[in-house]
């Protein structure tokens, strides 16, 4: 029932007249970039637990981590489209919405090996529109972003990416573009977490942060390894799943030490 709430909520939103929301947003208060970016982590988020349920991988955790990220999605894209700077940047918000209505419902379901491709182009579609969002959002002149809590909370969002093709390449996706994304979305993974290390006034917290990010790196790139040389195949994919996992925890929490005032 919550998340059914959930959904008429959103759709609701996306009929919004504009000149309400134009009145809206002359009060607003300058608006943050990260909630955007969240969106583009909460994507691939969904996309790769809903891999982990149709493989099987953590079983009853992966079933409801997947029902949370979805209602995680809900919440933030309602907070994101109330605080659209624009009308672009509200256009490209309610076109998320209406492709979310779409895509939540088939993400809830059971997918396999045969169904997988379809959900891939969903995917696909509803992560560049998302990014799309990101980008005008933060080159809003009402926008505000810390830069090092931006890149942390795109090395969450890269490392479910890094995960859920690992768990789609386990479906037999092996094609070009495929595997030039995993490889540049691992080498921008690596690189951020290099960046964030030499981050001005870093506190002792978010050193201790991104030392358990590189230790995670390193099961993650461990696992990788062995799943490519067909070594430990399901013990792998659960490790490869855990480590994405951890990382994304430590990056958003070091997303949100850098904004702490």
């Amino acid at each position: 029932m919550r998340a059914a709430a959930a959904l008429r909520a959103i759709a609701l939103a996306a009929l919004v007249p504009a000149s309400l929301l134009d009145t809206v947003h002359a009060a607003q208060q300058p608006v943050r970039a990260r909630p955007a970016i969240r969106l583009e982590m909460l994507v691939e988020r969904v996309a790769k637990l809903n891999a982990q349920v149709g493989q099987d991988v953590l079983g009853v955790r992966s079933r409801r981590s997947l029902e949370e990220a979805v209602r995680d999605f809900d919440a933030t894209l309602l907070a994101v489209l109330a605080s659209a700077p624009d009308p672009e940047t509200r256009d490209t918000y309610n076109l998320l919405t209406l492709l979310w209505v779409q895509y939540r419902e088939a993400a809830l379901r059971a997918t396999n090996r045969d169904t997988a491709g379809k959900l891939r182009d969903r995917t696909e579609e509803i992560a560049y529109v998302a990014a799309k969002g990101a980008r005008l959002l933060q080159q809003s002149a009402r926008a505000t972003s810390n830069a090092s809590a931006v890149r942390a909370e795109t090395a969450a969002a890269l490392a479910q990416r890094v995960g859920k093709i690992h768990l789609w390449m386990r479906w037999d996706m092996h094609d070009d573009a495929l595997a030039r994304d995993l490889r540049e979305s691992t080498e921008n993974l690596r690189r951020i977490l290099a960046t964030l290390h030499d981050a001005p006034g870093n506190s002792p917290e978010i050193v201790d942060e991104l030392a358990g990010a590189d230790a995670q790196m390193a099961f993650l790139d461990a696992a990788a390894a062995d799943l490519a040389g067909r070594r430990s195949e399901a013990r792998s994919i659960e490790f490869i799943a855990k480590a994405s996992d951890h990382i994304a925890v430590s990056m958003e929490h070091v997303a949100a030490l850098y904004e702490a005032p």
